[in-house]
């Protein structure tokens, strides 16, 4: 009788794949986490040799307010711009989209599926805007406790103090990039949506065609 040899269950070796990917995820995010708390031990300790302690906990301080400020206004914005274009497409959006996975057809929903995607990106660029204006915090400092000019000579041309041009109009500058940012990711979803609502329908009626509602 012929003898056949049963092959090693592939759960066992994707099971350990995972907990290997696990493991080397944890090493990596504890690596980081401690060079970073390190980086901020040895700054504390230099700063309170020198009696500055409560000048270091101060600029802590600006720091996590400036992250969470536009951390936090950039996700509600966000969000709530994927809600208006995704609420103004939803009759042009398919309730279902089939995918196929080893070779079997698989129906997923769109409206959770997108309301999960605009989560994650939302949180994700929120999370990127935070940290780049948080390492801006000087200027926002500079800006929140420059002095009041009094007297003094003021620009020909706009008639602005030099504290104007010291202290507010980079703090101005750095707000106006970011509300562009803001302008242009709510610009890209619009355009992705148009995309993805022109191509659905051009696929249900075999020619495209271009509504009013969508546009809008």
């Amino acid at each position: 009788m012929p003898s056949f040899i049963d092959s090693p269950p592939r759960r066992r070796s994707s099971r350990r794949f995972r907990r290997l990917l696990l493991l080397i995820a944890l090493a990596f995010g504890t690596f980081v986490t401690a060079r970073i708390v390190l980086s901020y031990w040895v700054d504390l300790l230099w700063f309170q040799s020198l009696g500055f302690g409560s000048v270091y906990w101060k600029t802590i301080g600006l720091q996590v307010a400036s992250f969470v400020v536009f951390a936090v206004v950039t996700f509600l914005f966000l969000y709530g711009a994927f809600a208006a274009i995704r609420r103004s497409h939803q009759d042009d959006l398919p309730n279902f989209h089939s995918i196929v996975i080893a070779g079997q057809p698989i129906s997923l929903s769109v409206q959770p599926a997108l309301r999960v995607i605009s989560l994650c990106i939302s949180i994700v660029f929120a999370g990127v805007t935070g940290f780049a204006l948080m390492a801006q915090w000087p200027t926002l400092a500079l800006f929140w406790y420059a002095p009041h000019a009094t007297g003094g000579s003021a620009d020909p041309i706009f008639g602005r103090p030099l504290n104007f041009f010291l202290f507010t109009l980079p703090a101005w500058q750095l707000i106006d990039n970011w509300l562009l940012t803001l302008a242009i990711a709510t610009c890209a979803v619009a355009v992705l949506f148009l995309i993805i609502t022109s191509g659905a329908r051009s696929l249900a009626k075999r020619h495209i065609t271009y509504a009013t509602s969508p546009w809008r």
